[in-house]
């Protein structure tokens, strides 16, 4: 079972490539509709993986909000599996790491459908990181934010990071908080033994963790869409303040709903 999902999941990266790459180019001359075809064609992708991996996906909450356009989304944490679940959800686009551009296949991918990179660990970088963000959610494109910047253990959400909070004040874009929770693995409920078969976090290493999931037959998760948060600027805000505030709400919202 678990060389064949493997395979198929290599496949899938593989044909969503493929398809990713004739995007580019029978939109070569055409790069701004491009842009918006891309997440499409990976939220076929998402939905095809969360099937074949044996993802069940309940969604709660104000789901009719998947279906906006130009939203900031805001999530928890905790695995690269939150990553697959969120493709299934609706068309987005990444924020991801500068240095996931070197990893072996996911890197040409997050690549190719477009994905924002970010030097998180440099601060001078923060405004054209911010304004890359800012660009998607003007051009009517889905990005989602883990704010806590790494995933968690799941015991509590971390502090979140409040930097590109300031592209929806500027775009004046719907922020939607989404909150993740993972209920079963198979039959049996998610528990302190059980919960790293699937959290990814600290020093785990990423091959065999990602070989330890797919021997799993079901995986049961829960997203709630929580009501948005919409920015207001009024004249004489400091927008580093406004960006904290957003921050602020967004968890809390995520936090209550878990």
């Amino acid at each position: 079972m678990r060389l064949i999902k493997a395979f198929i999941l290599t496949l899938g990266i593989f044909f969503c490539i493929i398809a990713l790459i004739l995007v580019r180019c029978v939109f070569v001359f055409l790069p701004h509709l491009g842009r918006k075809m891309i997440p499409h064609v990976v939220y076929i992708f998402g939905k095809l993986l969360v099937f074949v991996l044996g993802i069940k996906v309940i969604l709660t909450g104000r789901g009719e909000l998947l279906k906006s356009k130009g939203v900031l989304f805001v999530s928890n944490h905790l695995s690269y599996l939150d990553g697959i679940i969120a493709t299934s959800l609706a068309p987005i686009v990444f924020i991801a790491r500068a240095d996931l551009r070197k990893w072996p296949l996911f890197g040409l991918f997050s690549f190719l459908s477009n994905t924002i990179f970010v030097e998180r660990i440099r601060r001078a970088y923060v405004q054209e990181d911010a304004d890359k963000i800012y660009k998607a959610l003007k051009d009517d494109i889905n990005v989602i934010l883990y704010p806590e910047g790494t995933s968690a253990d799941g015991r509590s959400l971390l502090p979140f990071k409040s930097s590109f909070f300031m592209a929806p004040i500027l775009a004046q874009a719907k922020i939607v908080p989404l909150a993740i929770k993972y209920k079963k693995i198979n039959s049996d409920d998610i528990n302190e033994k059980n919960k790293d078969l699937l959290y990814w976090y600290g020093e785990m290493e990423f091959i065999p963790h990602i070989f330890k999931f797919l021997t799993l037959r079901k995986i049961t998760v829960e997203v709630k869409v929580c009501e948005p948060i919409m920015p207001v600027i009024a004249e004489g805000d400091n927008l580093s303040i406004q960006r904290k505030i957003l921050a602020d709400a967004c968890r809390k919202a995520i936090e209550a709903a878990l």
